[in-house]
């Protein structure tokens, strides 16, 4: 499967998690989650796998700061491609 992902632009200043709304994505190198908000927890979908994660909102700011290389990203700022290839 080909996940091609281009950030069209990206704000000066990052957003946070009390920004995050359905459809947000999480991206940190080749790895691309999207999010899910629920009332007061988060649910991650890996796009390279479509395995779920469910994450509290302090667990979700834990993980983000802890990796300084993470991105938060609104839908407006990316363009998502999914490929799909059939095998036998």
């Amino acid at each position: 499967m080909t996940i091609n992902l281009k950030v069209i632009q990206e704000k000066l200043k990052g957003l946070s998690v009390d920004d995050i709304q359905d459809g947000y994505f999480l991206v940190r190198g080749n790895a691309v989650w999207v999010i899910k908000k629920h009332a007061c927890d988060f649910t991650l979908i890996e796009l390279g796998t479509f395995q779920l994660y469910l994450r509290s909102k302090a667990d979700l700011e834990d993980l983000i700061n802890s990796q300084s290389d993470m991105k938060i990203l609104s839908p407006k700022q990316v363009n998502l491609n999914i490929g799909f290839q059939w095998r036998d």
